[in-house]
């Protein structure tokens, strides 16, 4: 197991857990102990995603499941089915979200703006209010939801995905003062420019139409931003942001947004 924030004997369930952050997410839960639910859409998909974090793991550590989190009946259903997996449930990832193309507020479709919130915020909602009947309530109880850096910094042309992270950020604040009743403890990760499989594949074809690496073009983007650290993160470094969150290291953590985005949100207060 690796070194850090002990998860052992807890159940985690990770939406969006095929790929990108979800998996990095997973990982890091796995490798702390944890037993994890992974959720995705497409069954192939979130299969081959258990295979791959079970490789150096025992496979009856991981559940693979497929749900949308835009229908109810799938996320409730889904749900219990992870709770009956192990018989407990104790930390809830929400991580599923659309990938938006850049867009001015001005110019981008309302669909587009509509369905981003129905995924994401909304589904955030839905797996939170069908978990937390079965979240212990025994101090272990955990939500840890995944916003992102536009919800705190102006990066042109992601209007449109901030806006659904301002409302994440607001959705948490309330749900840890609504779940606090219960033990039950709700904060959020806002990651920055990550080198997911999304943004290694972007980088890459921007840095063969501008006759640069894509690590070139990665490195001009944190120049850009001005990101403090200078360099984007490792998933896995997102990854344990999370986990410390889920852990009892963070038992007197709730109704928080960790900024995990190397210095690129600059808050003066």
């Amino acid at each position: 197991m690796a070194a850090g924030w002990n998860l052992e004997g807890r159940t985690a369930f990770v939406t969006g857990g095929s790929r990108g952050l979800g998996f990095a997410i997973a990982q890091a839960l796995l490798d702390r102990g944890a037993k994890v639910a992974i959720a995705a859409r497409d069954e192939s998909a979130v299969k081959a995603a258990a295979g791959r974090l079970t490789a150096g793991s025992r496979a009856e550590n991981v559940l693979p499941v497929v749900a949308d989190v835009t229908d109810a009946d799938s996320v409730n259903s889904v749900l219990a089915e992870v709770h009956a997996w192990q018989g407990s449930l104790d930390i809830l990832v929400n991580n599923a979200g659309p990938q938006l193309a850049p867009s001015a507020l001005d110019k981008v479709d309302e669909d587009v703006i509509a369905a981003a919130f129905d995924t994401k915020l909304i589904g955030f909602l839905r797996v939170a209010q069908a978990a937390l009947p079965f979240l212990s309530r025994t101090g272990s109880g955990n939500i840890v939801n995944v916003v992102g850096a536009t919800a705190h910094a102006v990066i042109p042309n992601t209007g449109p995905t901030a806006i659904v992270n301002a409302g994440v950020v607001a959705l948490t604040s309330y749900l840890a003062t609504e779940a606090a009743a219960s033990n039950i403890r709700v904060n959020a990760i806002s990651p920055g420019m990550t080198k997911t499989e999304g943004w290694l594949t972007k980088t890459e074809a921007m840095g063969k139409q501008q006759g640069k690496s894509a690590e070139e073009v990665r490195a001009g983007m944190a120049k850009g931003l001005g990101i403090r650290l200078d360099r984007w993160a490792e998933p896995a470094e997102i990854g344990a942001a999370a986990a410390f969150l889920a852990s009892d290291d963070a038992s007197y953590v709730t109704g928080q947004v960790l900024r995990v985005d190397g210095g690129l949100s600059k808050p003066v207060a």
